[in-house]
């Protein structure tokens, strides 16, 4: 196995194991090559999301998001399922591979505009403060 599939199984296990954490249901999705849903796939608030793991130095989010969508949409039927792209940022570090940097964000997580607003809805419901 390569380098780069070791880093990307890894973060994939990493993301699992911290929402297991948390007490999410969540699971690692085998490949399904042209049927390809995404990484990991979690219950969160009762409802099916799809995150995208990524391990890379550099990530253009807006096209990680954009074809994350796409195949979790086309997978499941062309029902708009919520994803996220999990991000794990790596630099390079003088005579070793790529690694994870000391300071700053560890891991992010993108989300398109609708998911993060369906989110927090669902995460405020009973308040005051639930957006439209």
């Amino acid at each position: 196995m390569s380098k780069a599939k070791q880093q990307g199984t890894g973060h994939e296990t990493w993301i699992v194991n911290e929402l297991h954490a948390h007490k999410y249901s969540a699971q690692r999705i085998a490949e399904g090559g042209s049927a390809d849903e995404g990484d990991v796939e979690a219950v969160i608030m009762g409802h099916k999301w799809v995150l995208e793991a990524k391990a890379r130095s550099s990530l253009n989010v807006q096209s990680a998001l954009g074809r994350a969508r796409s195949k979790a949409k086309a997978a499941n039927g062309g029902t708009d399922i919520p994803v996220a792209v999990v991000w794990k940022r790596l630099v390079r570090v003088a005579g070793k591979q790529l690694r994870q940097p000391v300071a700053g964000e560890r891991v992010v997580v993108i989300l398109g505009w609708d998911d993060y607003v369906n989110l927090i809805n669902r995460a405020t419901w009973g308040s005051n403060e639930q957006l439209s």
